[in-house]
């Protein structure tokens, strides 16, 4: 298609040129995660990031009350919530409310793209968690969130250059939803990499970006592995840019390597059902 074509060379050039502002990570939750990953995490030190941040804190705080988390007793404060939900779940938590500020946009075309590919994002998050936990590889599961919070980034980044480009000028008119995504899924491994790397995230994070496309699955790498079957999942549901519901989960590589029966890729499917509470 020759307009998807000269929207990818336009955005090459762009991202080229060095004139687009990358989306930050938020730094006070990348400090989090970095003291999560410590063998002895501080709790004390992890209140203290979030409660240094009030927007933070309040957002914490809501999502912790929210209806997915089912809390028996309301959470008031920062360390009411690590008490209760622990020092991982607090932190992906701080990881998702932090990530969702950049899911914004004056455009309202490209704003309605953001919101679904923030639940997308969330879902895979929370499907890929779920896996790890459901099949014993509970170690992982801190790094499943991440790693599915994050695989998709690689299309907010190229979102964000076509809204600089439309403000800038550089484009007159928005091209329509089909070539977007069309465009967003031909450049969003790469970019993805490329940005998490920006970021100093871990490598592990920034190859799931990379490879949770392709041909060949890394059977290996476990990580990767999860966040491919949440990712499919979330398609067929539905869930994001992306509705296929011929895709029969029993079938896929990723759920054989998994020894996942069709109930528990059912009581995922509910699992998955819950993250509408994340929508924006």
């Amino acid at each position: 298609m020759e307009t998807e074509h000269s929207l990818v060379e336009m955005i090459d050039h762009f991202v080229a040129s060095k004139t687009v502002k990358l989306p930050a990570f938020n730094a006070t939750a990348l400090r989090i995660q970095k003291e999560v990953a410590k063998e002895e995490p501080d709790g004390r030190l992890i209140e203290k990031l979030i409660v240094s941040d009030q927007s933070l804190t309040g957002e914490v705080l809501r999502v912790s009350n929210s209806s997915f988390y089912k809390g028996l007793t309301q959470v008031e404060t920062v360390r009411d919530a690590i008490i209760r939900m622990g020092n991982i779940e607090v932190s992906n938590i701080v990881s998702m409310v932090a990530l969702q500020h950049n899911f914004k946009s004056k455009n309202q075309a490209i704003h309605k793209i953001m919101e679904k590919l923030w639940r997308h994002s969330v879902g895979c998050a929370i499907g890929a968690n779920w896996l790890a936990r459901h099949t014993g590889l509970q170690a992982l599961a801190h790094e499943t969130f991440i790693a599915g919070l994050l695989h998709d980034v690689g299309k907010l980044y190229v979102l964000k250059i076509i809204d600089d480009m439309k403000v800038s000028g550089k484009i007159k008119n928005l091209p329509s939803d089909t070539v977007i995504n069309e465009v967003m899924q031909q450049l969003h491994t790469d970019q993805g990499y490329a940005i998490m790397t920006h970021w100093n995230l871990p490598e592990k994070y920034c190859r799931v970006a990379r490879d949770h496309h392709r041909a060949e699955l890394d059977g290996n790498n476990l990580l990767l592995v999860m966040v491919r079957l949440a990712n499919q999942v979330c398609h067929k549901m539905g869930i994001g840019l992306v509705e296929d519901a011929s895709i029969v989960m029993m079938e896929t590589p990723e759920a054989v390597q998994l020894q996942l029966s069709e109930v528990d890729l059912a009581r995922l499917e509910v699992r998955l059902e819950d993250t509408q509470v994340f929508a924006k």
